[in-house]
């Protein structure tokens, strides 16, 4: 092999090993860039409905603020078989962040644990799972506190010796189990003849909530009041009483987002609403995924933006965003969510 011919091979070798060792280098760029990017897997117990869209949008506008980005992905109902896939895709998809608020604790509960034992941090939002699956829950208000708030607010419209029902969104929901828990200790006590008559399901589903308040009115003849403890369950039965005429028989208290019961608190088929801001929840869930990711402490009375002071309960690594709000015929144009 003459001279000419070697240098020439050589260089050809000297190209290949340049543009491999350049190559190599670019990929670890891309790599070393997309790590930086803090990945948020948020999942609503179902899409498509107002209060967790509200919570979505809280929580881009912070995501957005840090420079995260966020994944909003949920199930078309209310099924926690769904969430556990989402969880998984979201393992696999390699997210740093994995923010759920559970349809049932316990089915999500191996799936979360998971995600943690692989240094996915993970915080539960508007409802929880069991706490050894979680690093903090977010939530909206303390569960006592509501518990109590609603059974005073309920006496008030129907008297301490009144009849009334419960439209939850599912038997596994926990922060709606946890809320019945309260009101139920709390009247017990405080009303011991007020008296629950059935706790019904509705699926976060307002045709399912117009459908059981029509059976209710027909099947209690002596129920005085109904308790819609879902954002989607108040339209629903607020629609119910109003068809069937007996919003002065029927007492119609809700948890519902004021912007969905403007209307029917001011014609009447809803007497009181009460709720929280859900897009600050979404807000304040972003801000204390930052602080984990930061590494740093949770500390109670801080007050990040608009949202707080907040309570901090270390013991059960849980963030109380604050108390409920009341919404009546005479304040609800105050309020635009």
């Amino acid at each position: 092999m003459n001279g000419k011919k070697q240098r020439r091979i050589l260089g050809i070798y000297i190209l290949l090993l340049l543009f491999v060792i350049t190559g190599c280098k670019g990929q670890d760029v891309r790599q070393e860039t997309s790590s930086d990017t803090v990945r948020i897997g948020m999942i609503p117990k179902i899409i498509g409905i107002s209060y967790f869209d509200q919570c979505a949008q809280g929580a881009k506008e912070i995501a957005d603020k840090y420079g995260m980005e966020l994944i909003y992905r949920g199930p078309s109902s209310a099924d926690a078989a769904s969430q556990v896939n989402i969880v998984q895709d979201m393992i696999y998809d390699g997210v740093d962040v994995i923010a759920i608020a559970p349809v049932d604790p316990d089915a999500v509960k191996v799936v979360l644990e998971e995600a943690r034992s692989k240094g996915i941090i993970v915080v539960t939002f508007d409802a929880d799972s069991v706490s050894d699956s979680r690093d903090v829950f977010v939530n909206q208000v303390s569960a006592k506190e509501l518990g109590t708030h609603l059974i005073d607010e309920l006496v008030k419209l129907v008297g301490a010796e009144g009849n009334y029902a419960i439209l939850t969104a599912s038997m596994t929901a926990d922060n709606q189990n946890t809320w019945i828990h309260w009101m139920k200790d709390y009247q017990a006590w405080q009303y011991p003849d007020l008296n629950l008559l059935t706790v019904i399901p509705t699926d976060e589903d307002q045709q399912k909530a117009y459908a059981h308040t029509r059976n209710l009115v027909q099947a209690y003849p002596e129920l005085d009041g109904i308790i819609a403890m879902s954002t989607e369950a108040g339209p629903g039965a607020a629609q119910a009483i109003k068809v069937l005429g007996k919003k002065d028989e029927v007492k119609l208290y809700a948890l519902a987002l004021p912007n969905d019961m403007r209307d029917y608190l001011k014609e009447g088929s809803v007497h009181l609403a009460t709720l929280w801001n859900p897009y600050d929840l979404g807000r304040l869930t972003v801000e204390v995924i930052h602080v984990l990711q930061q590494k740093q402490e949770i500390t109670d009375g801080s007050t990040y933006g608009e949202i707080g002071p907040i309570e901090y309960i270390e013991s059960e690594r849980t963030v109380i965003m604050g108390e409920p709000l009341d919404f009546n015929a005479m304040n609800v144009d105050d309020y635009d969510f």
